[in-house]
């Protein structure tokens, strides 16, 4: 049996650890002993399957103690020596599930024999303050024996800011089709005017999700007297920010910020229009999410969206301009034809990225990289 540790900095808010949890929830784990270790303590029994080993460094129920505890865990990971006092086992395999943090804490790893693998989500070479720190973060991936990327775009973004000179893969992103078909039919409160088109958007209120160009274009919408109602989910940082550019600009009654939803897919499964506003991604869990659903999807052409909406072909992808996101919404809102096309196409397409084959190929990959001599 191959052991395989998950490290990631937490598994509830977040693409990336959704993703994660399809993942370990659905191996087999007769051929692998599945450990998922996080920063802060959650609740595994919420989101892991029995069988898979759950670990966490900050276990404080205080929260001032709980904060205390962060900035010991800094410095820490800045001495090196986060890994060899509350990391350390006996692993065939451990993984960085996520940029930055978990990247930087596994590449410390004392343990010689397991192989490490870095999976990367977004396009790092897009990513604000990378240029800052490249020779630090080049330095950690050289720790790494094979860095797995989620799309092709991940890929091309990984190499134009570190360089080729890495053992890379691209595989994709896991996504339970069955489950968000069943969590779609749970009923929510939600009254729509059936006189407006329904938009959504979920994702971390964060500037790179780019919301406040989203919200300055359904601005420009209603001034054009076009019927539409935005929800937008998700929790983050530009919370304040972004409900004064809608007070501003009057739109309380066009947009709400419902905040983080534990079950986004019922809202999503009543959405006409799915929307990706972002500056960069690397693999959009929520545009796969949305194809599984059967959503008519505009995104800008952020990472990935290529290798899931090929050229416009399964979802509309829009120019990156200052008209582009305007321009894709006034017209699939204005025809409903568009919007049933672009459904049953996403639909389609989503077949394509079934759990089966994804899970399958990601067990391949461990599999074959615990049979490989270590690469130093």
């Amino acid at each position: 049996m191959i052991k395989i540790l998950f490290f990631i900095p937490g598994l509830s808010e977040g693409g990336a650890e959704k993703v994660l949890r399809s993942l370990v929830n659905n191996m087999d784990q007769s051929e692998f002993d599945i450990t998922v270790h996080t920063i802060a303590e959650e609740q595994p029994e919420k989101y892991l399957v029995p069988g898979i080993h759950y670990k966490a460094i900050n276990r404080c129920k205080n929260p001032l103690f709980r904060k205390i505890f962060q900035y010991w865990i800094r410095l820490c990971a800045e001495l090196k020596v986060l890994y060899p006092l509350y990391i350390k086992d006996d692993y065939d395999i451990e993984v960085a599930y996520l940029e930055t943090a978990a990247t930087k804490i596994i590449a410390q790893s004392t343990n010689k024999n397991a192989k490490k693998l870095a999976w990367v989500h977004c396009d790092l070479s897009k990513k604000e303050g990378m240029e800052k720190v490249v020779d630090k973060v080049r330095r950690q991936y050289k720790q790494y024996d094979k860095i797995v990327c989620v799309s092709e775009d991940v890929r091309s973004g990984f190499y134009k800011l570190l360089g080729q000179d890495f053992n890379t893969v691209v595989v994709n992103n896991v996504i339970d089709d069955a489950e968000i078909n069943i969590k779609a039919k749970e009923p929510i409160d939600c009254q729509a005017n059936s006189d407006e088109v329904q938009l959504m958007a979920v994702g971390r209120l964060s500037p790179e999700k780019n919301y406040e160009h989203l919200i300055m274009t359904c601005g420009k919408l209603k001034r054009e007297g076009i019927r539409f109602h935005l929800n937008i989910l998700g929790g983050g940082p530009e919370k304040d920010h972004l409900f004064q550019i809608i007070h501003d600009l009057k739109l309380d009654q066009n947009i709400t910020l419902k905040g983080h939803v534990d079950n986004p897919y019922p809202w999503m499964k009543k959405a006409d229009i799915i929307i990706c506003s972002s500056k960069y991604e690397g693999l959009s869990t929520v545009i796969q999410e949305a194809m599984i659903l059967g959503k008519a999807i505009i995104t800008t052409p952020c990472g990935g969206m290529r290798d899931l909406l090929g050229e416009s072909e399964y979802g509309m992808i829009i120019d990156f301009s200052e008209d582009g996101l305007y321009k894709g919404l006034y017209r699939m809102i204005d025809s409903e034809d568009l919007r049933c096309f672009y459904s049953k196409k996403a639909k389609e397409r989503s077949r394509l990225f079934s759990k089966t084959a994804v899970i399958g190929a990601t067990q391949e990959l461990f599999t074959k990289t615990s049979h490989t001599n270590k690469v130093c």
